[in-house]
């Protein structure tokens, strides 16, 4: 057990400095575009990125 909990953090932390850590964008962090900011997408402060529309996660249905 901790050695999964150990691997699972060195990848997350890898990920994480690495800048590919995936954040839901919300539509309180979208700041105006200017000209050609981003092709697909928002702008946010951080950079170009798509946004979800919701903050809750709806929970699967049971079968």
């Amino acid at each position: 057990m901790k050695t999964t909990f150990a691997l699972l953090f060195a990848a997350a932390a890898s990920l994480a400095s690495a800048g590919v850590v995936i954040t839901p964008i919300l539509e309180d962090q979208v700041v105006p575009k200017v000209a050609d900011d981003c092709f697909f997408g928002v702008t946010t402060p951080q950079g170009c990125a798509t946004i979800r529309k919701s903050r809750v996660v709806p929970a699967p249905k049971k079968q």
